[in-house]
């Protein structure tokens, strides 16, 4: 046999094997197309601001400059605290690249198997006429994994309804970044304001001791109630660096919200004296469809059900298909040589995986049903406490607290005039500082 034919006969050979490869690739490539997916959308709480997305692209340099530290000075406001915690919060970053990671994995899904190329060698270095290597047959070979049922399709499907849940606990943390910086933000108005009941309570005691000072000098009050004003003055002092000491502890969490966590800023800007009536409860109720833990869950069953027809169709086995030259080298001939391989389904047709899928669509529907519930609860119990909030408030502000300064007041005349002793001064002052202080505490409640 002539060189040139055998180079004919090896040409054809590899053209009838890469057209049986294609054809297989072919075949994978038209099986079902996974349908596309809503993409979980932006809740309209904080919709206005702009919150930190990874980019789609990624690289040393681009990691290296992720999430610069800010710092906010001078005059805080609600506004500010929230578009800077949106933008470079730690936590959102992670789940905004866990989001990022999951598209290059739905990517990854949808490829087809790579082919297989194979060289054998047969009948050599033995004894008699196999010595050597002019008896050997020498076998090229191109195989190709061919996935039926159209399992690429479905396994691409769970790795975008994996994406979807990825973007669902992205869009969850983005409102829980949210919630915590409005929620941390009141918390230093309220220290700000602590911090100036704590001043106004020193100064207080300041003058009430400058008062019984000037009393016992004259003869009209003992000794023993300036001890008592000295102390009244040093506890005063101590609340006052405790109060200053809270407020350096809120200033931390809130800018630590947005990577920084030495506060920077001077001061928080906001009216925490401002209440409202809460709306009814009926119409809140029905927004609760919108709280992503609620929402996601249609994502969820939607990969269930897609995990379920992908192990449904794991029961059919996958074949190989490949074609290849055969070399004989004693003869100095080639030959085709084509092949197909398909497993026998004898034990193992996926039962398992199939029934444990389906036990977990099931565990998902539980599931969903605990999230509806726990999302109205919380939502009962944060109502009530915003209704009992503003009772109180109210009730403060409108009558205990007046009747509390008016008696104070009072007593404090009636102490000048030698009409009450100093330690109801105290126990009346005491009391109305701890209303003006209860006062604060229902005010920050009822914000948070």
């Amino acid at each position: 046999m002539s060189r040139r034919f055998e180079g004919g006969i090896a040409r054809r050979t590899v053209r009838w094997s890469s057209l049986i490869i294609f054809s297989a690739a072919l075949s994978g490539c038209v099986a079902t197309a996974p349908g596309e997916t809503a993409r979980p959308s932006a809740r309209t709480l904080g919709a206005q601001y702009s919150a930190f997305e990874a980019p789609k692209r990624t690289s040393p340099e681009v990691e290296a400059a992720d999430l610069p530290e800010q710092r906010a000075s001078g005059e805080l406001s609600l506004r500010q605290a929230l578009a800077l915690s949106l933008l470079h919060n730690p936590d959102l970053a992670v789940f905004s690249w866990e989001s990022r990671a999951r598209e290059a994995e739905a990517l990854q899904a949808g490829l087809l198997p790579n082919p297989e190329v194979s060289v054998e060698a047969e009948n050599f270095a033995g004894s008699g006429p196999f010595g050597g290597y002019e008896s050997a047959e020498t076998t090229f070979f191109l195989g190709q994994l061919v996935e039926l049922g159209g399992k690429r399709s479905k396994r691409r499907q769970i790795a975008e309804l994996e994406r979807d849940l990825a973007d669902w606990d992205y869009e969850v943390q983005r409102l829980n970044v949210l919630t915590a910086v409005a929620q941390e933000f009141v918390g230093v108005l309220e220290a700000q304001q602590r911090l100036k009941l704590a001043q106004e309570l020193r100064d207080l005691a300041n003058t009430s001791l400058d008062a019984v000072s000037k009393r016992v000098r004259a003869g009209a009050a003992s000794s023993v109630e300036r001890t008592r004003a000295e102390v009244n003055l040093s506890s005063a002092e101590v609340a006052l660096h405790r109060a200053a000491a809270a407020l350096a502890t809120s200033r931390a969490r809130l800018s630590s919200l947005w990577g920084a966590p030495p506060a920077t800023f001077d001061s928080a800007v906001g009216d925490l004296s401002s209440v409202y009536s809460p709306p009814a409860f009926e119409p809140v109720q029905q927004l609760l469809v919108n709280n992503p833990d609620v929402a996601r869950w249609d994502s969820e069953l939607a990969h269930r059900e897609a995990v379920i027809d992908f192990e449904d169709t794991r029961r059919i086995p996958d074949i190989t298909v490949g074609g290849g030259v055969r070399r004989f080298e004693e003869s100095n001939d080639s030959a085709l040589v084509l092949g197909v391989t398909v497993p026998f389904p004898v034990f193992d047709r996926n039962q398992g995986a199939r029934q444990a899928a389906r036990f977990r669509r099931s565990k998902a529907r539980s599931e969903e049903q605990v999230a509806k519930t726990r999302a109205a609860r919380n939502l009962e119990v944060a109502y009530q406490a915003l209704r009992a909030s503003y009772e109180a408030v109210d009730a403060l502000r409108h009558e205990v607290i007046p009747q509390a300064e008016k008696a104070y007041a009072g007593v404090r005349t009636g102490y000048l005039r030698g009409l009450f002793r100093y330690v109801d001064v105290l126990d009346a002052q005491r009391t109305l500082f701890e209303l003006r202080d209860s006062e604060l505490t229902e005010l920050g409640q009822f914000h948070r």
